[in-house]
């Protein structure tokens, strides 16, 4: 049984996407035993799919998968064990029409996965300057800048900014409570 670890993932020939579907699984030679399964993620190289049944590494099977209204039939291997119900398979042999649809499925998922990326990197940015706007109105901006950008030169204390001091009592100036700051990664 070989259970894959973190850094087995980029030893992939073809980048895997997530996805739904439905996989039919039979062993090789047949002995008229289908096993169902729902695929987890697909790549021109292979998939993972999970399944109740168990099978080892190394077992050859015949495949059909079915994703949205595209399917196609490979014969395949299974090259590891993903905990208690994930098998990786790597696909041996797929007819030609079957390399088109796989193509066409993996193209597609490739599109939809550069679509929601862009939307997160979209509203992280949209976040990101959400909370600059935020802090900016509650006049912490200077206190970021002047810690994490120091060559823009030193937060002006009340005084240079024109407001009264009111003496040793009142509360310190921005500058002076800047000690007191926790400095925040805002790109999590």
């Amino acid at each position: 049984m070989s259970l894959l670890t973190p850094g087995d993932e980029d030893r992939r020939r073809c980048p895997r996407f997530s996805c739904g579907g439905e996989a039919k699984i039979v062993c090789l030679p047949s002995n008229g035993l289908v096993l169902p399964g729902r695929m987890r993620d697909l790549s021109l190289g292979g998939c993972c799919i999970e399944t109740a049944s168990a099978l080892d590494c190394g077992t050859r099977t015949e495949i059909v998968v079915r994703i949205n209204s595209a399917s196609f039939r490979a014969v395949s291997q299974v090259t590891a064990i993903r905990g208690r119900a994930g098998i990786g398979m790597e696909f041996v042999h797929l007819s030609a029409r079957g390399k088109d649809m796989l193509a066409d499925v993996v193209e597609g998922l490739a599109r939809l996965q550069a679509l929601v990326n862009q939307l997160r990197s979209a509203r992280r940015d949209a976040e990101a300057e959400m909370l600059l706007r935020e802090l900016e109105r509650e006049g912490f901006r200077a206190i970021l800048l002047n810690q994490h950008l120091p060559a823009l030169g030193a937060v002006p204390s009340r005084e240079r900014r024109g407001e009264a001091s009111a003496g040793a009592d009142s509360e310190p100036s921005i500058a002076e409570a800047q000690a007191e700051i926790v400095p925040v990664d805002l790109f999590i």
